[in-house]
């Protein structure tokens, strides 16, 4: 039919990621360097954390795969930390600042938490079809292979579908850590320097592998420069928007 225009469906999970992952509009400032220093703030703190190791690594094989097992793990566990650390500082932020000045906190904690229910509910999808993977294969794969071969697909299809929701999911959890910049603006800037910092003094005090002669205080190249980079973010807050850290105010947009 002429004048149709066939418009290509949107992803799924994509959209799960949206609805579930990224904060109201009104809680979203709309300051170009600001979400340039929350993009930067995130990843860029993992980057110099990863990073920080390379030149003790150029020129040796052994240790660059060292240095990739030992940046892909700590990837990995930075998920779990952040559903940690996240629920853990907000509250301590709670106990610090001033009642608000108008509406509920109820209202305000209602997308943090469904943001935080949904990526857990989502990592929990994926680690239980992995292991449900291994025990199927490792259990009925000789003994029933029929069931091997209907219930393995089933728990890809699962996998898949939690590995999809995390992949749309992650940029807006580095940006507004799940959701809780509807509580304070202040708080994913914070939870992301407490995060960074955790991940700095696990690589000094319980290393994932054995660097030979690596400096105590290298690792902590990654967390300094995410408070840096947080700090300036804050600072930028309250010069232009005059956000004040221990005040909840009436909407999220104006803090």
């Amino acid at each position: 039919m002429a004048g149709v225009v066939n418009v290509p469906k949107e992803n799924k999970d994509r959209v799960l990621a949206r609805r579930w992952m990224e904060p109201r509009e009104d809680a979203v400032l709309r300051d170009v360097p600001i979400v340039i220093l929350q993009g930067v703030r995130f990843w860029g703190g993992i980057a110099v954390g990863v990073a920080i190791k390379w030149p003790l690594v150029v020129g040796d094989g052994a240790l660059l795969l060292l240095w990739l097992r030992d940046g892909g793990l700590r990837l990995l566990l930075v998920p779990f930390l952040l559903l940690v650390t996240a629920p853990l500082v907000t509250a301590a932020y709670l106990l610090t600042v001033r009642p608000p000045t108008g509406g509920r906190l109820g209202d305000r904690l209602r997308g943090p938490l469904t943001a935080a229910a949904a990526f857990l509910g989502h990592l929990v999808l994926v680690a239980g079809g992995l292991a449900a993977i291994i025990w199927l294969g490792a259990a009925y794969f000789d003994r029933n292979p029929v069931l091997a071969f209907v219930a393995i697909p089933v728990c890809l299809y699962g996998v898949a579908r939690g590995v999809a929701f995390l992949w749309f999911a992650v940029p807006a959890v580095s940006r507004h850590m799940f959701r809780t910049v509807e509580i304070h603006q202040a708080l994913p800037a914070l939870i992301t320097v407490v995060v960074a910092w955790e991940l700095a003094l696990q690589d000094v005090l319980f290393p994932l592998a054995r660097w030979p002669g690596v400096p105590v205080l290298l690792p902590l190249g990654g967390a300094t420069a995410t408070t840096l980079i947080a700090a300036i973010e804050l600072w930028r807050l309250f010069a232009r928007h005059g956000v004040r850290f221990r005040v909840l105010t009436r909407t999220p947009s104006r803090f």
